[in-house]
């Protein structure tokens, strides 16, 4: 399948085994051409329902105004649905599965970024381990010892024990909601989270 296609399975009714290949519209209905016609289901209208599928990836179902009516997932529709991967579409004694959705341009735009790691400043040689080639540490000349007893003592610096800082992370959270066209995206909990519309083009923030 096509990265810009939908697929849908007949489970049961006439055409049952059947895959049905969506790039752009199916009509589904006696007077219908070619897998539209779902094997002449004869409890389908001339003109029962239409799949559609936009340049941006969204997948919706609309009743035509059938005598029997269409229903997703076991509920009749009375307005243009949106459909998602495992959703049931029955029309007359048809049923069917959507097997595949193309994924919206939009979503397959957002990523998220990795965390940056941080790094350890470098140890110099003799400094914070007590390995240095140096005099120890704690031995003093007699002339260093009468200064230190002439003047307060400055504050030793503090070890460096050359352990590398823990990497800072985000968490980026996102949820979208494909039937309203909206989406929230929120770096973590103690941030106001970001709302978008999708216009038909492009993800935008949503007017406060």
């Amino acid at each position: 399948m096509t990265p810009s296609a939908a697929r849908l399975e007949v489970v049961a009714g006439r055409a049952i085994g059947m895959s049905i290949l969506l790039d752009d519209e199916l009509l589904i209905g006696r007077h219908a051409d070619g897998a539209g016609r779902l094997a002449d289901d004869e409890e389908i209208s001339r003109s029962h329902a239409r799949i559609s599928l936009d340049r941006s990836g969204f997948c919706a179902i609309e009743d035509l105004g059938s005598t029997n009516g269409t229903f997703v997932n076991g509920l009749r529709i009375a307005r243009p649905q949106t459909l998602s991967v495992g959703d049931t579409v029955e029309v007359g004694s048809t049923t069917l599965v959507v097997r595949e959705l193309p994924i919206p341009a939009s979503e397959r735009s957002l990523k998220a970024v990795p965390p940056q790691p941080t790094l350890a400043p470098e140890t110099e040689p003799g400094q914070g381990t007590g390995r240095g080639t140096g005099a120890p540490s704690n031995q003093e000349t007699p002339a260093t010892a009468s200064q230190h007893a002439a003047k307060p003592a400055a504050r030793a610096p503090e070890e460096n024990t050359g352990e590398a800082t823990a990497p800072v992370s985000l968490s980026l959270t996102l949820n979208v909601d494909f039937g309203a066209r909206e989406a929230t995206v929120a770096l973590d909990e103690h941030c106001e989270p970001i709302r978008l519309v999708f216009d038909g083009e492009a993800w935008r923030p949503a007017p406060s």
